[in-house]
C-alpha cells in the first residue's frame, strides 16, 4: 500500500470525524460553561448595539445635510435632531465598546484556561494510562498532538466567541436595511448568499484534504522526532544523511505538497470573496445614484446601507479566514481523541484492599498471560510461591516471560487466567498505589530526570530528610562519586542522567530504592553493563539492600543469581526447573546447568 493510500480519508469517514471532533472540543471547553454563558448574554447585547450603529450614523448624516441646507430640525424636546442623534450614537458606541472590552477580557480568560487546562489534562491522563499504552505508541508524537490540540481548540473558542455576536448583528442589520430600502437590502443579502455558497463549495473538499494532510504531517513528525530522540543510535549507525533525507521527503515533500494544495484553495476563497464584496457594493452604489436622485433614499440612508454591507460581509469574511483554524482544530480534536479515550488505570478498584503492613509474600496460581486477544501466550500455567524475605531469580532466554512475571507482581498487567497474590490478596483487588509504594525497582537501564542528584534520589520519597538521603547514599556506595561532582548533591544530571556513568546511575537507583524501604525488591539485570570494579561496588550495595526483603532478580549473567535462595528457569512461558544453584547443578542435562557451564566456559 502506498503512503498516499495510507493517509486517504473517505468523505463518509470525514463526516464522522467532524462529529467526533466537535464532541471532543465540547468535552474540553465544558468546564468553562459559566463563562461561555456570560459571553452569550453579552454577545446579544453587543449585537443589538452594533446593529444600530450604521442606522444612527446614517440618520445623523441626514441631519447634518439638513443643517447645511439651513434646516435645523428640532425634536419634541426642542433639541436639535443632529445633537440627539449624536448623543444616541455616543451612547450606543459606549455600550458596544464597553461590552466588547468585557467580552475580550472574558474571552482571553477562557482562551488561556482551555489551552493550559487541556495540556494539564493531557499530561495527567498520560501519567495514569497503563504501561502497555506507553509501550505501544510513539509517546513524542502523542505529546505533540496534545500540545497542538491545546492551542487549536483555544483558537476555535476564541474565533467562535468573537464571530458569533457579529452574526446576530446581521439579523438586526437586515431588518434595519430592509426598512430603508428593500431592493438595496436584497442586493446585500444576495451577495452574502453567493459568498456562503462559495464557501460551502470550496470548503467541503478542503475538509477531506485537511484531514489527510494532518495525518501525513503527524506521521512525518513522529518519525523525525523518533530519529532525534534516538540520536545515539543514529550516530552509531552513521545514518544522519538517511534520516535527513527521510525528513525532507516526508515533510518538505509529501506533506508540503498536500498543504500547498489546501493553501491554493484558500487563496481562491480570498480572491472570490473580494470580487463578490466589490460587486455587491458596486451594485448598491450604482442603483443608489438613481434612488438618491429620485428622492427614494437619502444620502444618510446610503451611508447606513454601506455600513450594513460591511456588517453583513464582515462576519463571513472573518469566518472564511478563520475556517481553516476551525477545520484544523476539529480534525486535530478528532485524531487526538483516541488519546483521551484510552482507559486510565483503575488504582482503587471497588472494595480495594489496602493492607496496613506488607510482608512481601508472592504467589502465582496457574497464571497464564498474553498481551491481548489473539496474541501468543507469554506465560502459560505458571505456579510458584515466594515467601516473605526470600531471594529468588528468574533465568531464561529473552522473551520467555521473566519481565512479564515481574510486571504482574506490580499490577501493571493482570493475568489472562489464574491469579497473582501478594500477601494472600489478588492484585486485582489491591489498591495499586499502595502496592507499588511497597515495591522498588533497580532496572538495567536507569533513566534519571534532568534534575539534581538529590531530587533523583528522593524521587518517590518526597518527605525524606537530608540525613535519610545521606544514609541511603552511603549504603549504596554512592557518596564518593557524588562528593566529586561539581555541585555535589545539587549537580544537574542531564537528560535521562546523561552526565553520569552507567555505574553511577545504578547507584543512584539503589539509593532511591533504599530510601523507599520496600517490602518487595526487583532487580532487573542491575550489573549486566558494569565493569568488574563497579560491579563489585554495586553488588555490595545490592546485598545490603536485599536483606530482609522479598527480592526478585532477573538475570542473564548467572554469576548474579548464585546466592539466590531459589532459581526459577523459564522456557516458552513455563517454569521447567526450580531450586537453588547447587540443586540445579545436580540435574544432569538440565537447562540451568547447561547455561551455567556455557557461561563459565566449560561448554
Amino acid at each position: 500500500m502506498s503512503e498516499k493510500e495510507k493517509i486517504e480519508t473517505k468523505p463518509a469517514d470525514q463526516k464522522e470525524e467532524i462529529k467526533k471532533g466537535l464532541r471532543a472540543i465540547w468535552r474540553h471547553v465544558r468546564p468553562f460553561k459559566k463563562e461561555l454563558s456570560v459571553l452569550v448574554v453579552l454577545g446579544v447585547v453587543s449585537a443589538i448595539a452594533n446593529g444600530f450603529v450604521p442606522y444612527v450614523t446614517g440618520r445623523f448624516f441626514d441631519a447634518l445635510i439638513d443643517l447645511s441646507n439651513g434646516t435645523n430640525v428640532l425634536t419634541s424636546s426642542s433639541l436639535p435632531l443632529w445633537a440627539v442623534l449624536l448623543g444616541v450614537w455616543v451612547f450606543v458606541q459606549l455600550v458596544a465598546n464597553n461590552i466588547d472590552w468585557v467580552m475580550d477580557r472574558l474571552r482571553r480568560k477562557v482562551d488561556i484556561g482551555v489551552q493550559t487546562g487541556l495540556q494539564t489534562k493531557g499530561f495527567t491522563h498520560l501519567l495514569r494510562t497503563p504501561l502497555m499504552y506507553h509501550k505501544n505508541v510513539h509517546i513524542n508524537g502523542v505529546l505533540q498532538k496534545i500540545s497542538a490540540l491545546s492551542w487549536r481548540v483555544s483558537a476555535i473558542v476564541r474565533t467562535i466567541t468573537d464571530i458569533a455576536p457579529q452574526f446576530l448583528s446581521i439579523i438586526i442589520g437586515i431588518t434595519l436595511a430592509a426598512s430603508i430600502n428593500t431592493f438595496l437590502a436584497s442586493i446585500l443579502v444576495i451577495g452574502v448568499l453567493l459568498y456562503v455558497a462559495l464557501l460551502i463549495k470550496i470548503l467541503m473538499p478542503i475538509a477531506v484534504m485537511d484531514s489527510a494532510a494532518h495525518k501525513s504531517w503527524n506521521e512525518a513528525w513522529d518519525d523525525a522526532a523518533q530519529a532525534v530522540t534516538q540520536i545515539e543510535s543514529v550516530k552509531h549507525a552513521s545514518t544522519e544523511e538517511y534520516e535527513s533525507h527521510t525528513v525532507r521527503e516526508t515533510l518538505m515533500g509529501r506533506t508540503y505538497n498536500m498543504w500547498m494544495k489546501i493553501e491554493h484553495k484558500w487563496s481562491n476563497v480570498i480572491f472570490f470573496q473580494r470580487i463578490i464584496v466589490f460587486a455587491t457594493q458596486f451594485a448598491v452604489f450604482l442603483f443608489s445614484v438613481q434612488f438618491v436622485s429620485n428622492g427614494v433614499i437619502t444620502v444618510g440612508e446610503l451611508v447606513a446601507l454601506n455600513g450594513y454591507s460591511l456588517m453583513f460581509f464582515g462576519p463571513f469574511v472573518s469566518l472564511g479566514y478563520s475556517w481553516q483554524t476551525i477545520q484544523n482544530g476539529i480534525t486535530m480534536s478528532a485524531q487526538a481523541e483516541e488519546i483521551f479515550d484510552v482507559a486510565e488505570e483503575n488504582y482503587a478498584p471497588e472494595n480495594a484492599v489496602t493492607p496496613e503492613h506488607f510482608a512481601g509474600e508472592v504467589v502465582f496460581k496457574n497464571v497464564t498471560f498474553a498481551y491481548g486477544a489473539g496474541q501468543p501466550k507469554v506465560l502459560d500455567g505458571v505456579n510458584l510461591k515466594v515467601n516473605a524475605g526470600e531471594v529468588v531469580a528468574f533465568v531464561g532466554e529473552s522473551g520467555v516471560g521473566k519481565s512479564t512475571a515481574i510486571s504482574l507482581i506490580s499490577g501493571y498487567y493482570f493475568p489472562s487466567k489464574g491469579r497473582v497474590l501478594v500477601d494472600g490478596v489478588d492484585t486485582r483487588k489491591l489498591h495499586l498505589t499502595n502496592l507499588r509504594k511497597n515495591i522498588a525497582v533497580v532496572p538495567q537501564e536507569v533513566a534519571l530526570f534532568n534534575n539534581t542528584v538529590k531530587s533523583n534520589i528522593s524521587y518517590g520519597s518526597p518527605d525524606a530528610t537530608d540525613e535519610e538521603i545521606a544514609r541511603a547514599v552511603e549504603e549504596a556506595h554512592a557518596s564518593e562519586f557524588i562528593k566529586a561532582l561539581p555541585l555535589g548533591y545539587d549537580t544537574i544530571v542531564g537528560e535521562r542522567g546523561v552526565k553520569l556513568s552507567v555505574g553511577q546511575k545504578q547507584r543512584v537507583a539503589i539509593a532511591r530504592a533504599i530510601l523507599r524501604n520496600p517490602k518487595i525488591l526487583i532487580l532487573d539485570e542491575p550489573t549486566s553493563a558494569l565493569d568488574s570494579e563497579t560491579e563489585r561496588k554495586v553488588t555490595e550495595a545490592l546485598e545490603k539492600l536485599m536483606k530482609g526483603r522479598t527480592t526478585f532478580i532477573i538475570a542473564h549473567r548467572l554469576s548474579t543469581v548464585r546466592k539466590a535462595d531459589r532459581i526459577f528457569v523459564l522456557e516458552k512461558g513455563k517454569i521447567i526447573e526450580e531450586g537453588s544453584h547447587d540443586e540445579l547443578m545436580k540435574i544432569k542435562g538440565g537447562n540451568y546447568r547447561h547455561r551455567y557451564e556455557l557461561h563459565i566456559g566449560l561448554v
